[in-house]
């Protein structure tokens, strides 16, 4: 029983101490010129990883970690902190909804839904520039290309899609977001 609590213990020291090792490098400068944020949280997180790993194998004789769980905890905290990115801040940059949510709080009670699209137009399309955001967002992913002012997919872009409806079918997500309505025939 003893060496079970040691090893929880272990592991949620690592996952703390590597969480706040997280944060405290995103909040830093370090990688400031990477635009992306998705990008540069997945690096940020893996230098994370990797500092913990040199300072815990540099002290792992005062707490007496063996490899296995070393790299267990940290591996762990590395999950960790992907994850958390993902589910919130990458979400919340991105986030039609969070933009609708503030501007509803903003506006509260003064909204309806065509007054809340109208803002949405000319507030995040219009004046935030998500539209050029996102085209230079995957141009740099490799999605798309851009030749002679014309968009692109790639054959990434192809299998980003095709990955985004089979994981989203699994989940039974709305399945327009990933597939395009057919053109209109034209007569």
């Amino acid at each position: 029983m003893k060496t079970l609590i040691t090893l929880v213990l272990a592991y949620a020291l690592t996952m703390a101490i590597g969480f706040l090792l997280y944060i405290g490098l995103i909040r830093s400068p370090l990688l400031s010129d990477v635009g992306i944020l998705f990008y540069r949280g997945i690096i940020i997180a893996g230098l994370a990883a990797l500092l913990m790993l040199i300072a815990g194998l540099l002290l792992r004789h005062r707490p007496r970690l063996d490899h296995p769980t070393l790299v267990g905890a940290i591996a762990l905290s590395l999950s960790f902190n992907i994850c958390f990115l993902i589910t919130f801040p990458v979400t919340f940059d991105r986030s039609i909804t969070m933009f609708l949510l503030a501007r509803i709080e903003r506006h509260d009670g003064a909204l309806d839904t065509a007054r809340l699209e109208q803002l949405y137009v000319r507030e995040y399309l219009g004046d935030m520039r998500q539209i050029d955001r996102r085209v230079a967002e995957q141009t740099l992913s490799g999605n798309i290309r851009i030749d002679q002012g014309r968009i692109h997919i790639t054959p990434q872009g192809r299998r980003l899609l095709a990955g985004g409806r089979m994981i989203g079918g699994w989940f039974g997500a709305d399945p327009r977001f990933v597939t395009a309505p057919s053109p209109a025939p034209r007569h």
